[in-house]
């Protein structure tokens, strides 16, 4: 397909999305959308771009992106970088990073020889990174190049993982590419900072190989000094520093003392003069950081919500509005002494949430001795956002803005806690959540759900009506799949590739649902049982109708997550009418009732691929990182194909569901969350 080199100027839309903020999906198609300024006047742009491909939407997208970028310099409103510009930023790169390499360098007892070999893996990684993107991925044909020029297994290893470990952290600091663009007047948009950020890797390799070229090998270069000492007329460092004779000194000669000279009074700014540094409140800093975080798409909102609520209990430990420079290791002790006075599940009950901490800690002292306490796991957890935080307010050694306590934090004994070794070693991972059994899950559908409901809202009463939406499907899918609920019920439509050979899901990050990790982008067949029930058909029928998300009535403006909803609206109803008085497993822990739950799944679908299913391809499936070394860095997913033959092993699970034809969406006034509307608002007026 050509795109266009004139650009129409219309409307523009909303959408789902798949990551880049130009693209938006509508109706199984991306558009392209930019608003620019145009002498003076704000123009928006959208395109439909004609394609469902993700790739080639980009690739379109890069295009007409490059095509505008023309059309504001011919007004004279380039925001692009110029060549003088990125040269610039490449020098002062350059220069900086050898500097700190040489003065490394210097300082270290490493012989020349090691020096070499560590410049040219950290060459080779930030070439990688400066040529490709900050976010590339190493792949096995940069391994093979590696090893094609010379390189031994275990160097060219080493270059990706330092690839990875570069880009687990930060490669590239915020602070110095927001100092290059203010001192170069470079136009802070996505594109620059990327170029900026690939120019700057680069000069971080030539750094290196520069650094490698100025190493002095051996003592060879001695017989130059000799040469200079010999010239050199200077007067000797060791007699211009003034010496304290030794006591032995001072009762063998009668040392000479010079006249102090007299003082010479100099008029210095007192201390009281100078302007004091405000201090930074934490959880000022913790807002900051958690902006940071979110723009970068580092964090989502699961994420922003569990910071804010360590960081809110950490300040409260702490005395409330507490500086970052006036924090102290007891501030720790009494942050894990507050976590085990809480109760188990605090801040749930309407006056926690109205008076707030305190009000849980009055609620803890009613309270038996079983129900107090946070668990290690949760404490754990909220000290890796508050060391998040606490990481981020430092900034660089350079940083001018770095807000750091007066003495470094320790997190190592509240992480140990009490006993922690001793209570791990009583109960397996694997024995603290239990998974459905086959009979449970047929229970579970053996509901009127799938033989005849009473109605759209009255799903679990028996009657005639089958209708096919999330309450239909999705606990169907979880255990042919052993997903997770959050990945299943956010689906696009987008992601669906009902057409294709071998029909897939394709999981990536949307607009509206994220992921648990990098790992979890990956390609699902659409399960035969599925296909059997009328999936495809009822993919047709929702596409018609205009929607985006595969299951709509899951999109809830009053819930976070796609899980929380489903969980809320369909499973908990599912699981009380199939086992009222619970599962034999259920059994209270923590202060709170535990029970199998949607996670169950994923552990049946497990166990019953455990030694017939490759553990590699059992990885794939399930969106988790390979068990190895080379399964995590150098193995290709698995095929398609390969996957459909493991998720055939699940189809006993539901091969009992009969299928219901025609298929029955729901209403199109009811493609969304929520109950039945009143009666007065579905009556026409006259």
């Amino acid at each position: 397909m050509v795109v266009p080199t004139t650009v129409p100027i219309v409307v523009p839309i909303g959408g789902d999305g798949l990551g880049l903020p130009n693209l938006k999906l509508r109706g199984g198609s991306y558009h392209w959308r930019r608003k620019i300024t145009v002498a003076g006047a704000a123009v928006p742009l959208s395109l439909s771009l004609g394609t469902g491909n993700y790739q080639r939407a980009r690739c379109m997208a890069d295009r007409l992106g490059a095509t505008v970028e023309s059309l504001r310099v011919a007004y004279g409103q380039s925001t692009g970088l110029t060549p003088d510009q990125l040269k610039r930023v490449f020098s002062d790169a350059l220069r900086w990073q050898l500097q700190r390499i040489e003065q490394d360098q210097i300082g270290s007892p490493a012989r020349s020889e090691d020096h070499a070999t560590i410049n040219s893996i950290y060459a080779e990684a930030w070439a990688f990174l400066g040529h490709k993107g900050v976010e590339a991925r190493w792949t096995p044909d940069e391994h093979d190049r590696l090893i094609d020029a010379g390189w031994s297994e275990e160097r060219a290893k080493a270059v990706a993982d330092l690839v990875f470990d570069l880009q687990n952290g930060d490669p590239v600091s915020k602070a110095q590419l927001d100092s290059y663009s203010e001192t170069f007047g470079i136009a802070s948009t996505r594109d620059n900072v990327a170029r900026m950020a690939r120019t700057i890797c680069s000069a971080r390799a030539s750094a290196c190989r520069e650094a490698t070229a100025r190493l002095r090998v051996g003592d060879d270069d001695m017989a130059q000094w000799i040469d200079e000492a010999l010239v050199d007329d200077a007067p000797f460092a060791f007699e211009q520093v003034e010496r304290s004779p030794t006591p032995l000194a001072q009762s063998a000669v009668e040392t000479y003392e010079p006249m102090a000279p007299e003082p010479v009074a100099i008029d210095e700014p007192s201390a009281s003069a100078l302007p004091k540094r405000q201090k930074k409140r934490l959880l000022e800093a913790a807002e900051e950081c958690i902006t940071v975080y979110q723009t970068a798409g580092a964090w989502d909102t699961d994420s922003m919500k569990q910071v804010r609520t360590a960081l809110r209990l950490f300040d409260y430990a702490c005395g409330s509005d507490i500086c970052i420079e006036d924090l102290e290791q007891s501030h720790v002790r009494d942050f894990t002494t507050l976590c085990r006075s809480l109760p188990n599940r605090w801040g749930r009950t309407r006056e926690e949430q109205a008076g707030g901490i305190a009000a849980s800690l009055a609620r803890a002292a009613t309270m038996p001795p079983a129900d107090i306490g946070i668990s290690q796991t949760t404490i754990n957890k909220h000290l890796t956002w508050i060391a998040a935080v606490l990481a981020h307010a430092a900034g660089e050694d350079d940083d001018p803005q770095a807000r750091r306590p007066a003495k470094p934090l320790s997190f190592t004994k509240a992480r140990a806690g009490i006993g922690k070794t001793s209570r791990k070693a009583r109960k397996r991972d694997r024995d603290k959540r239990a998974n459905w059994t086959i009979q449970e899950i047929a229970k579970l559908l053996s509901a009127p759900v799938w033989t005849g409901a009473a109605g759209i809202d009255r799903r679990l009463k028996p009657g005639t009506e089958i209708i096919h939406d999330a309450w239909y499907w999705m606990p169907l899918i979880l255990p042919l799949y052993g997903g997770r609920s959050s990945e299943l019920a956010g689906l696009g439509l987008a992601e669906v590739h009902e057409l294709e050979p071998i029909p897939y899901f394709r999981i990536d990050y949307t607009e509206d649902r994220a992921l648990k990790n990098i790992q979890s982008i990956r390609r699902l067949p659409i399960h035969p049982e599925l296909i059997r029930l009328g999936f495809i058909d009822y993919v047709t029928e929702l596409r018609a109708a205009g929607c985006t998300l595969l299951f709509p009535e899951m999109k809830s403006p009053k819930s976070t997550t796609f899980a929380g909803t489903f969980y809320k609206s369909i499973f908990e109803p599912l699981r009380d009418w199939a086992f009222p008085k619970g599962t034999p497993w259920r059994h209270r822990a923590g202060g709170a009732w535990k029970d199998k739950d949607v996670h169950s799944y994923r552990g049946l679908a497990t166990t019953m691929m455990k030694g017939r299913v490759a553990s590699e391809v059992r990885c794939d499936l399930f969106g988790h990182e390979g068990e190895t070394e080379t399964a995590r860095t150098y193995d290709e997913e698995a095929e398609l194909s390969i996957k459909l033959e493991a998720l055939q092993l699940l189809t006993p699970i539901t091969a009992h569901i009969q299928p219901s034809h025609p298929i029955n969406i729901r209403p199109v006034h009811r493609l969304r969350h929520g109950r039945r509307a009143s009666t007065s608002r579905l009556t026409p007026t006259t």
